[in-house]
């Protein structure tokens, strides 16, 4: 009767009944590894795991079965004439396999004290198990499907900077060619002028902006004084043509960036950075000249060195022109104000700007519209970053079959592509696949059968 009252958690857990404790514990704990929360991420695990922790609680004696269990239980005790008294279907006085040797105690004043049990493994097991549902029970609010262990190597990226690197002042990015770059700023109002030299490591996009900064404020603040008239322009035309480049500050910062590339494994790089710091050193028999052509020699390996595409000397009549266009623009504004420029103005300028804008919206139209060649992602998961670089940030993840345009020329492995709710980023080339991705993914499904 014992056994037919608790054939259903038998049932549960998979074994006989009657099982002794060593086969109700090993039967748990392999429904355990496969059904608990943190590992099943099926919508019933958790379900399943309640059951199978309740029906070991139970054939082991840590809970008492159910009030209609509890019932039968009475029935039987009454009915059966063999039942031992105080003899339960549950504890540690249940029968069964699991307490057949086990060993009474004697009756109090009996001349025997009775002995401290030690607590036994499914003892042990049961408060490991109580203490983890009071822990669950503190973090509800985590999700059932994350693994704990994913947690832990959620950690923050590595800066670039870990490894000595020198970055862009401005931008921000590790180059392989960085410039300490002067800048002159000039003040002057009435007989007063004062010159100001602003210094930073810099790569060749963030010096255009610091140069376009520091004239700047040079044609606001440079022209209100007649001594400081003449430095001013000076100062204008250096920041134009890049500023100046002292050559032991940037043979330093040259030696420095091709240490931290050698130490990340970078030896060609290092080599090419190295040669531009014994550039700037030319013959000088210095401490630090010694040690840039040691480093040389140390990273020779038989091959020649290969340099880098200078980027410093692409100062194109385009920065000029931004460093001198207010200039143009009060030359313009004399024009339309006192010269034949009205008429100008008042009718032929917003007819020109009628028509670029209809020309620019029919430009728009056919970049954003269908015209374009569809693409969709042929993996899982694909990361866009807002750079053709893994160190560029991620903009979003996309799903596998998401449909994209290309945007732009490939860089390298990199492309850059249109979402279809007007984001752009970069991706790698070889995830793309030309086609429309609803098509491609009703394919996949009829092939694979899927919901």
């Amino acid at each position: 009767m014992n056994n037919d009252r608790l054939g259903i958690y038998y049932r549960m857990l998979n074994i006989a009944p009657g099982a002794s404790a060593k086969e109700i514990k090993l039967a748990y704990r392999k429904l355990a590894f496969e059904y608990h929360p943190d590992r099943n991420t099926n919508a019933d695990s958790e379900d399943k795991f309640k059951d199978i922790t309740e029906a070991y609680e139970i054939l082991t004696g840590e809970r008492k079965p159910p009030a209609q269990a509890a019932g039968n239980a009475k029935n039987s005790a009454n009915n059966g004439a063999s039942a031992k008294p105080g003899s339960t279907g549950y504890g540690p006085n249940a029968a069964g396999p699991q307490n057949a040797n086990r060993t009474k105690q004697g009756f109090a004043g009996s001349g025997r004290k009775a002995e401290k049990e030690k607590p036994t493994t499914e003892d042990k097991f049961a408060r490991a198990n109580q203490a983890y549902r009071e822990q669950q029970a503190k973090a509800n609010t985590r999700k059932s499907n994350i693994h704990p262990g994913a947690r832990r190597h959620n950690r923050k990226k590595t800066d670039s900077n870990a490894q000595g690197f020198i970055q862009c002042a401005v931008t921000g990015v590790v180059s392989a060619q960085p410039r300490l770059v002067e800048f002159k700023i000039v003040r002057g109002f009435l007989n007063r002028s004062r010159t100001e030299t602003i210094s930073a490591n810099l790569a060749p996009k963030g010096a255009k902006r610091m140069a376009l900064k520091a004239s700047f404020k040079t044609w606001i603040r440079g022209f209100w004084g007649w001594r400081s008239f003449i430095p001013a322009w000076k100062a204008i035309l250096g920041n134009m043509r890049g500023g100046t480049f002292p050559p032991e500050g940037n043979s330093k910062m040259l030696f420095v960036q091709a240490t931290a590339f050698e130490r990340s494994g970078n030896k060609p790089l290092a080599r090419a950075v190295l040669m531009q710091a014994l550039d700037f050193i030319g013959t000088n028999r210095s401490v630090l000249a010694e040690q840039i052509r040691t480093s040389l020699r140390r990273l020779e390996d038989g091959t020649p060195t290969r340099r880098v595409r200078d980027e410093w000397k692409r100062a194109g009549m385009f920065d000029a022109l931004m460093h001198l266009s207010p200039l143009f623009v009060l030359i313009f504004a004399a024009l339309i104000a006192f010269g034949p420029g009205q008429g100008f103005v008042t009718r032929q300028i917003p007819e020109l700007v009628a028509h670029q804008s209809t020309e620019i919206t029919q430009q728009v139209k056919q970049l954003i519209g269908e015209d374009r060649d569809p693409y969709y992602v042929d993996r899982d998961f694909l990361n866009m970053r807002k750079g053709p670089s893994v160190n560029d940030s991620i903009i979003r993840r996309l799903t596998r079959f998401e449909t994209v345009y290309i945007a732009g020329d490939n860089k390298d492995f990199w492309i850059e592509i249109e979402t279809s709710l007007g984001e752009t980023g970069f991706v790698n080339l070889d995830a793309l696949v030309p086609g429309n991705g609803a098509t491609a993914r009703d394919t996949w499904c009829t092939t694979n059968k899927c919901d």
